[in-house]
């Protein structure tokens, strides 16, 4: 073993876990904090990581690694609570040019992706570790400290030669880390291309949405991941209400929602500075981030898509432990839209009444459906029975003295609709009188709402719709003109829907 290999007990790994999260801004490079922390109030783990493989050829298995929840988090290993405000790019090269940049050296990266293919291949490996527990055992410093040896051995002009190994650690190391993650998530990111899409993503499920605009309104773990988040795309702030004030909005969006692959709760706090849309994804409860989004698109996955909630049209694509259900058809078979790869295992606590999602523990894979956060009375039930589905928008032209219909296919939930939320946005050119309806795939129509106004903006807006009818099917929306003088378009359009069986 390399002489530096109880530095990993002194370099702390949040320093890399905060540089492998790059400094970032909106349009350049900024400030960054540590990433990887646990919360205040979880213990350190202080488990060996595991030895590295730099000699290792195995190829990477870019997919499910194992099943279960990790203890403190997915950034369970080697965690202090100390914060690092290290620029990653900036390092000068003592030896050579001052302004150049120390380049972390391909074979390091290499030599992680080996660990890992050497890790997924154990068949010792304990359950409850996903594709970022194993970047982070294999990124650690005390498995990198045998590859950094071997590199300085056969390359000692390299620069970063010259650099004491806690050095090359918090400075260099941290761009390895990041190209392998790249290579890691590359086919198996469950994060979409864009902030637009997430909702509609397989497996990911709404828990919450909120526009916080007080620190009063977080609890403690919740305002360091929004101080955190601010620092890393750039805008440092003293206090929550700094980060807030700094937004377009005057507040950021809280977003949360539930990977139904792995049982692993999300919360995305993302906001508009300057006109576009940055933000981080936090694993819940923790500082470890799954992702960002720079200029609305998401970068740096650390969470993968595995069986549970993926689209399927047959059955061979859910493989022996789950069953595709409730794929929508057309006439002749025609595909419609896919269905949903689901575990027909019974879970604990299904069906139990619930006034919140932590009463069904979303860890096991239940939610808290037919109510949103702090509305009423509900029942735990699969997270994968709540889906939410786009509907045409942007270029929906509303008719003058008829009606616009407006489908949305709905597929892959349970039977029968127990609740309906609308997010829609209709823009007239000039105040004028329609009503708005919901129509199921029965045909039967619901009122939402009347309005003279030129703007209808409606956010999760609760529609009373039959429960004894079909849930997956085409559903409607349908704007009637009744003032005669429709002159606009439908700007946005998504129907959340919780099911159960009948």
């Amino acid at each position: 073993m390399s002489t530096f290999a109880a530095l990993s007990r002194v370099v702390p790994f949040t320093l890399l876990v905060a540089a492998a999260c790059g400094p970032t801004e909106p349009g350049g490079t900024g400030a960054t904090t540590s990433a990887g922390d646990t919360p205040a109030t979880s213990s350190e783990t202080s488990g060996e990581p595991a030895e590295s493989t730099s000699t290792s050829t195995g190829d990477v298995t870019t997919g499910e690694v194992t099943t279960g929840e990790p203890t403190t988090g997915p950034a369970s290993t080697s965690t202090t609570g100390t914060t690092s405000t290290t620029d990653t790019t900036s390092t000068t090269n003592t030896t050579g040019d001052p302004e150049a940049p120390l380049q972390c050296p391909e074979a390091i990266d290499q030599a992680i992706l080996a660990c890992i293919a050497d890790l997924q291949s154990d068949p010792e490996l304990p359950a409850g570790n996903f594709l970022l527990d194993l970047l982070f055992m294999c990124s650690d410093a005390e498995p990198v400290a045998d590859d950094y040896d071997a590199h300085c051995a056969s390359a000692p002009d390299d620069p970063i030669c010259g650099l004491e190994y806690p050095q090359f650690v918090e400075t260099v190391l941290p761009a390895c880390i990041a190209r392998a993650q790249t290579i890691l998530f590359a086919d198996v990111c469950l994060l979409p291309g864009s902030y637009d899409e997430l909702l509609f993503a397989p497996a990911v499920v709404l828990m919450d949405r909120r526009l916080v605009t007080s620190a009063a309104e977080l609890d403690a773990t919740e305002q360091e991941q929004l101080l955190r988040a601010s620092a890393e795309i750039g805008v440092a702030s003293a206090t929550v209400e700094e980060a807030l004030s700094a937004t377009d909005e005057g507040g950021v969006e809280q977003l949360t929602v539930l990977d139904v692959g792995t049982d692993r709760v999300l919360v995305l706090y993302s906001a508009h500075y300057d006109g576009v849309r940055h933000g981080r994804m936090f694993f819940w409860q923790t500082f470890t981030i799954a992702g960002a989004i720079e200029a609305d698109l998401f970068t740096r996955c650390g969470v993968e898509q595995t069986i549970e909630g993926r689209p399927c049209e047959d059955a061979l694509a859910c493989g022996d432990e789950h069953t595709c259900f409730d794929v929508l058809e057309g006439e002749g078979g025609v595909v419609l839209a896919a269905g949903t790869c689901v575990s027909e295992v019974a879970i604990p606590g299904d069906g139990a009444a619930c006034s919140a999602h932590a009463d069904c523990g979303p860890s096991s894979g239940l939610l808290c459906l037919d109510r949103l956060e702090g509305d009423g009375d509900g029942v735990c039930r699969p997270g994968w029975m709540r889906r939410s589905f786009a509907g045409p928008a942007g270029d929906s032209q509303l008719v003058a003295d008829g009606t616009l219909l407006l489908p949305i296919l709905a597929s892959g939930i349970a039977t029968v609709p127990t609740a309906a939320y609308l997010d829609v946005q209709i823009v007239q050119d000039a105040a004028n009188s329609v009503a708005v309806h919901l129509v199921n795939p029965f045909g039967t129509s619901t009122p939402v709402t009347i309005s003279e106004g030129p703007v209808i903006d409606l956010q999760l807006f609760e529609v009373g719709v039959p429960t004894d009818e079909s849930a997956g099917g085409t559903w409607h929306l349908a704007v009637e003109d009744l003032g005669g003088a429709a002159s606009g378009v439908v700007t946005r359009l998504v129907l959340t829907l919780d099911t159960r069986f009948d």
